[in-house]
């Protein structure tokens, strides 16, 4: 739901995130994860993930080590098929994906980040948006946006107007801010419909197997008709 006035409130740690999507499962609470203005050396990389449709993963996918590293472990092929050729994610603001969507609708997947985010923003872009069937995807099905949280600009959004606010030594657009609900964490990855409404934010780092089943859910509308978890265990099969 767009703001009902062209000002976005300041972040307050009571906010919480708001229910865009369908709820296909029960409510998950907020988990505090990844990166934030605050925590530049997360003790839970796999983040936040906003109630939804989608549950937080199990376990951790990864260790941090310092303020702007991060330790990885190993994580699956998708498939034992030799590997498709390189592709990579075509990026685009915000305003391209909207010119876009004029003439053809898409969903529209907005990655928000900052220029500070080190570890996990970096570890994402390195490793789950590098992955040839996220991206293959993702290129396909969806009008993919890099989006910075702090940036300024003016920015019109379903006729209304965002702006970069101040807060503090930082600031933040309110635009982040409308799509976050004001939970300021990155990495941090929204879904949008056709309609640009939001359909829901997750939070954290995603490993590039979780990344590519979410992308299929949404993409193919199954989160209207089918539990997360019925669709993740079959998905792939």
């Amino acid at each position: 739901m767009a703001p009902s006035s062209n000002r976005t409130p300041a972040p307050s740690s009571t906010n919480r995130p708001r229910n865009s999507g369908t709820m296909m499962t029960p409510q998950i609470p907020y988990r505090p994860g990844a990166q934030t203005p605050t925590q530049s050396n997360p003790s839970d990389p796999t983040g936040d993930w906003r109630q939804g449709v989608v549950p937080a993963p199990s376990g951790k996918p990864a260790t941090a080590r310092g303020d702007n590293a991060a330790s990885v472990t190993a994580v699956a092929p998708l498939s034992s098929t030799p590997a498709a050729p390189a592709v990579s994610v075509n990026w685009m603001t915000i305003e391209q994906a909207l010119e876009k969507s004029k003439t053809e609708k898409r969903k529209i997947l907005i990655d928000v980040y900052t220029n500070w985010c080190g570890g996990w923003c970096k570890q994402m872009d390195s490793t789950t948006f590098a992955n040839p069937a996220v991206a293959k995807y993702l290129n396909d099905n969806y009008y993919p946006v890099k989006f910075d949280a702090e940036q300024k600009g003016e920015i019109v959004f379903k006729d209304k107007t965002y702006n970069f606010k101040s807060n503090g030594n930082r600031g933040y657009h309110e635009l982040a801010a409308h799509w976050l609900s004001n939970r300021f964490t990155y990495p941090s990855v929204v879904f949008l419909d056709e309609n640009q409404n939001v359909i829901q934010s997750l939070s954290g780092y995603v490993v590039p197997r979780k990344m590519e089943a979410i992308l299929n859910y949404f993409g193919t509308n199954s989160h209207k008709t089918t539990p997360w978890e019925t669709f993740e265990r079959k998905f792939g099969k």
